[in-house]
C-alpha cells in the first residue's frame, strides 16, 4: 500500500506544477499582448497627431486657394466701406463729420482770441496781460508766418496745430530741447510754444527759454503746460524769460496774436 499511495502521489503533483506552469504562462502570454495593443496604440495616436500637425497648414493652403478671389474682393469691400453718421439731414463719414468739427472749433477758439485783444485795455510791456502772461503785442510785429512748437508729444496739439495751419502760419515741431536749439535761428521763427516737461527734465520749458534768451531776446515764448505747472512755476517761468504761460489753447492763440496771414491780414 505504501509503495501504491507514493506512485499516484508523484503524477498528481506533477499534473499540478505542469497546470500552475501553463497558467503562469498564459498570464504572462496576455500580458505581453496587452502590452503590445497598449503600445500599439500609443505609437498609433502619435502618428495621427502628426499627421494632423502637417494637414491643418496644408488644409488652410488649400482653402485659401480655393477662395483667394472671394475674401480678396470681401476684403476690399471692407477697406472701401466707411461709417457714416446723419447730420443735418445728411450722410457723413465718420472723417468728414471730424473735420467739420475740428473748423467750427477753431473758428470759436480764433474769435474768442479776437474778443479778448478787442475787450482788454492796452498795457505797457512787461504788465501782466492774463493771469500767469506778460504782454506780447505792444512790442512785436503782429504778423506770424513761422512758429518752433516744442513738445515731446505733438499729437496733443493737433487741433491747435492744425488752427494755426487754417490761418496760413507754418509750424515747425522739435520733441526736445536739443531739437529744438538745432532747429531756432534768429529770425527764422516769430514766436516759440514749448510745453514744460519732457523726459528730460519737469522744468525743461523754462531751461529751453533760458537757452533761447541767450540767443534771441525778443522772440515771445510762451509755455503751454498743464495747470500744476502753470500755478507753481508761473513765477520762475516769466522770471526766466517766458512771454506767457498757460493751459488754455484760447489764450494761446490770444497770445501768439496771429491774424490770418491767408488774406494778407
Amino acid at each position: 500500500m505504501p509503495c501504491k499511495f507514493a506512485e499516484t502521489r508523484v503524477p498528481t503533483e506533477l499534473g499540478r506544477a505542469r497546470s500552475s506552469c501553463y497558467a503562469e504562462l498564459r498570464s504572462r502570454i496576455s500580458q505581453f499582448k496587452i502590452l503590445s495593443v497598449s503600445h500599439t496604440m500609443s505609437q498609433l495616436a502619435e502618428i495621427l497627431k502628426a499627421i494632423g500637425t502637417l494637414a491643418w497648414p496644408l488644409i488652410l493652403a488649400v482653402v485659401l486657394w480655393k477662395f483667394y478671389v472671394p475674401l480678396k474682393s470681401v476684403i476690399e469691400s471692407a477697406r472701401g466701406r466707411k461709417f457714416t453718421v446723419k447730420v443735418g439731414g445728411n450722410e457723413l463719414t465718420v472723417e468728414e463729420a471730424s473735420e467739420q468739427q475740428r473748423h467750427l472749433l477753431s473758428d470759436l477758439q480764433t474769435k474768442v482770441a479776437e474778443l479778448q485783444k478787442r475787450m482788454e485795455p492796452t498795457l505797457m510791456p512787461g504788465e501782466l496781460a492774463l493771469e500767469g502772461t506778460k504782454d506780447v503785442q505792444s512790442s512785436v510785429p503782429r504778423s506770424v508766418r513761422g512758429i518752433l512748437w516744442v513738445d515731446d508729444s505733438p499729437k496733443n496739439n493737433s487741433y491747435v496745430i492744425a488752427t494755426l495751419t487754417d490761418l496760413g502760419v507754418s509750424v515747425a515741431t522739435a520733441l526736445s530741447t536739443r531739437e529744438a536749439l538745432q532747429i531756432f535761428k534768429p529770425g527764422r521763427f516769430d514766436r516759440i510754444v514749448t510745453d514744460m516737461a519732457r523726459p528730460e527734465g519737469d522744468k525743461a520749458g523754462i531751461d529751453l527759454v533760458r537757452r533761447i534768451r541767450s540767443q534771441d531776446a525778443d522772440i515771445p515764448i510762451i509755455i503751454y503746460c498743464g495747470s500744476w505747472a502753470a500755478t507753481n512755476l508761473k513765477e520762475e517761468a516769466l522770471e526766466a524769460g517766458a512771454s506767457g504761460i498757460t493751459t488754455s489753447a484760447t489764450t494761446l492763440l490770444k497770445l501768439l496774436n496771429v491774424e490770418d496771414e491767408r488774406s494778407g491780414g
